[in-house]
């Protein structure tokens, strides 16, 4: 009898064992036919011929890239748009600027360089990331998807903290098969995932620092005062769920030099090596006797309703003015501040004297150091070590770059009791206005 009831309950273990088991088997099958599903949705409607990419880059929680494709002809060309779609339903649509040289069509996503996709605004799925062209002898619109020719690897990304939570993001070139057919494709995978230690949201810098302490009046220091802010902005970030890291802190400050931002301990590698997606440095002005007020400088080619939010805070929570300075002004406070071509010639005249190839400097180069180095390519970053006097940037050449903002909090010869003690309005302003877009 007992003999019997234990090789029933043997027998029961087994069913339900082979149950889950094959419950398992489905379970990791099925999104593996759902995503072959979509793969064979796109490929079936895509031409065989690919665009091909010659740039491709985040900056900030946006995608971006570049590329040509061959034999498209102008008088029978309509328009160009970029594509991101699930392969099932959802099917976003990107403008593209694009020009044509002889039959070869040449476009580029990145009209505003910190609006293109949003990758932080995607679900957990693959995308695939198509070209589409109208053209005049044909009613539907042609897609094309893409091959890689550029120098750049694939990007792993990951997305802001929001709510402690976190995603990891692949943008990959990928090969497959259909029918005998190989493809190309760029695809954007996103999964659940925490921030790895070394990875963080935001990264605040404070301008200067060790024997380099900046615009000085009294006992004040535009290092001292830029490092007060740094670390109450952090504190007050990291309370709304942000990860946060100093370019430099209390441990570290004596550190610097007025040269050594691009050194292992730079305050340009510490940002670069964050993969954050947002950069602010604290500054502080000393010019002409009528200036005063606050400037946000701000990268070109972007879109600037952060800038303007962030500017329009400070204004409103503090005492200080916007800036009276009108040179490279947008809007009341905020600026964007590129080469001129008077400081490029310089900038050859130096190469030229101490014998290297000048940088390929334009008037599209932001002329602030910290806005364009941690941007790599998508800011025209060109610290690469040809010019002695500053070691390499290890990531002038990247294309994973940081969103970088430069606050000049005023003048110090004007605004010093406001900055000084009015921090905590400064900060207010600031740390809304990036909760509100980050």
């Amino acid at each position: 009898m007992l003999k019997n009831l234990f090789k029933i309950i043997v027998l029961i273990f087994m069913v339900i064992g082979i149950i889950l088991g094959i419950s398992i088997t489905v379970k990791k099958e099925m999104p593996k036919k759902v995503e072959k599903e979509k793969e064979e949705n796109v490929l079936s409607k895509i031409q065989t011929k690919t665009a091909e990419v010659t740039k491709f880059y985040t900056y900030g929680r946006a995608f971006n890239l570049s590329g040509k494709i061959n034999n498209i002809e102008k008088d029978n060309f309509e328009g160009a748009k970029l594509v991101i779609t699930d392969g099932l339903e959802k099917e976003d649509i990107y403008t593209l600027n694009y020009n044509f040289e002889e039959n070869t069509l040449y476009f580029s996503s990145d009209i505003e360089m910190n609006s293109g996709i949003i990758l932080d605004n995607l679900d957990n799925t693959d995308y695939y990331i198509l070209l589409r062209l109208q053209l005049n002898n044909s009613a539907n619109p042609r897609y094309y998807t893409f091959s890689n020719i550029s120098e750049y690897e694939n990007i792993e990304y990951y997305t802001m903290t929001s709510e402690n939570k976190n995603k990891k993001v692949l943008i990959n070139f990928e090969e497959t098969e259909l029918n005998n057919q190989k493809y190309s494709l760029l695809k954007i995978t996103l999964e659940d995932s925490e921030l790895p230690d070394n990875i963080y949201d935001i990264v605040i810098d404070a301008g200067h620092g060790g024997t380099d302490t900046g615009e000085k009046l009294g006992e004040y220091t535009e290092a001292n005062i830029t490092l007060e802010y740094a670390k109450m902005l952090k504190q007050n970030l990291e309370e709304k769920g942000f990860k946060v890291k100093l370019t430099r802190d209390d441990t570290n400050t004596g550190y610097y030099t007025d040269t050594n931002m691009y050194d292992e301990d730079g305050r340009i590698t510490e940002s670069c090596e964050s993969k954050a997606k947002l950069m602010i440095s604290f500054h502080v002005n000393n010019g002409a006797d009528g200036l005063k007020g606050f400037e946000i400088y701000s990268p070109p080619n972007s879109n600037l309703d952060f800038a303007n939010e962030m500017a329009n805070k400070i204004k409103e929570y503090s005492n200080i003015t916007y800036s009276n300075n009108n040179s490279f002004k947008k809007s009341d406070g905020v600026y964007v501040w590129n080469f001129t071509n008077s400081v490029i010639d310089q900038f050859k005249q130096t190469a030229e004297r101490k014998g290297y190839e000048p940088y390929p400097i334009t008037t599209n180069t932001p002329y602030l150091y910290t806005i364009r180095e941690v941007g790599g390519i998508a800011t025209g970053a060109y610290v690469d070590g040809r010019n002695t006097s500053y070691s390499k940037n290890q990531y002038y050449n990247s294309n994973q770059g940081i969103e970088c903002y430069q606050i000049e909090l005023g003048y110090i010869k004007n605004d010093l009791n406001i900055i000084v003690n009015e921090k905590e309005n400064y900060i207010r302003g600031i740390s809304e206005a990036i909760e509100d877009n980050f």
